[in-house]
């Protein structure tokens, strides 16, 4: 999708998630690498706690299952540690996600945030396109989030893997501006510019862009998750559209490589 670099209004209002205030303290038994995952502010300790959650996935797959449940609430008390945990149930993939998630899609303030891109109909839809899911037939088809859902599962089935452009994504001034700052850069580092640890939101808008038209291999695939788990709201959900076509190539990608490996 092509978008126009006129994003001075968008970037003023935009920020980085905040971090979650709680009024009481948790269960100290729940204070694992699961609840860490979803509520630490540190890059290195999150994806730290990533790789125990991803090493042993049927523990943490009931606190998953309920915080998937729970999710139209924490849209509204814990807005952070409820889209980590949607970000997190498609690194992690059980059968069981989609349907809990499917249930919230006609969700009053699931609506409201899917006004734009949003975790829920992200991961529906690498769960329909890479995980075996189908939609439910009974799905109201009133509801933009479905509307939304079956187009970007169409979008994705139609996906290449050929490097692009980024003025494929963006044009205008902003990026001619910018240009400098991505011209020859790696996957890798532009993951680091699109991330947390950037203090520019222009340069990790840039980079996301970049990364929606470069990534062909699923080799960053999680670290291009952790970029959703620390993700820049915006106006319009720009950076999160990017991240979220970043990814699909790297799911693209991951599955051509198991579809051709060789089978014994």
């Amino acid at each position: 999708m092509l978008r126009h670099a006129s994003r001075v209004a968008a970037l003023v209002i935009a920020l980085i998630l905040p971090f979650p205030t709680h009024t009481q303290e948790p269960d100290a038994k729940q204070v694992d690498s699961y609840y860490v995952l979803l509520h630490s502010r540190s890059l290195a300790v999150q994806r730290k706690a990533l790789t125990v959650v991803l090493n042993d996935p049927k523990r943490y797959i009931p606190r998953i299952q309920q915080s998937l449940r729970d999710y139209p609430r924490l849209l509204q008390t814990d807005t952070v540690a409820a889209n980590r945990a949607v970000y997190v149930s498609a690194l992690v993939r059980d059968p069981s996600f989609p349907s809990l998630l499917v249930k919230h899609l006609g969700n009053s303030d699931v609506l409201d945030d899917c006004i734009y891109p949003c975790p829920l109909v992200f991961v529906l839809t690498v769960q329909a396109s890479f995980a075996g899911w189908r939609l439910p037939s009974n799905l109201d088809h009133k509801l933009t989030t479905v509307y939304d859902l079956q187009s970007s599962i169409l979008s994705v089935s139609r996906l290449k893997l050929k490097v692009g452009r980024i003025d494929d994504v963006v044009q205008g001034p902003w990026l001619e501006e910018h240009r400098k700052e991505i011209e020859g850069k790696t996957e890798k580092e532009l993951i680091q510019m699109a991330g947390p640890t950037s203090k520019s939101v222009d340069t990790r808008q840039l980079a996301a862009d970049r990364l929606e038209t470069l990534v062909t291999t699923s080799g960053n695939r999680v670290e291009l998750y952790l970029l959703a788990l620390n993700e820049v709201r915006d106006a319009s959900g720009e950076y999160r559209s990017s991240v979220y076509r970043a990814i699909y190539r790297a799911e693209l990608a991951k599955a051509q490589s198991e579809s051709a490996a060789p089978t014994h």
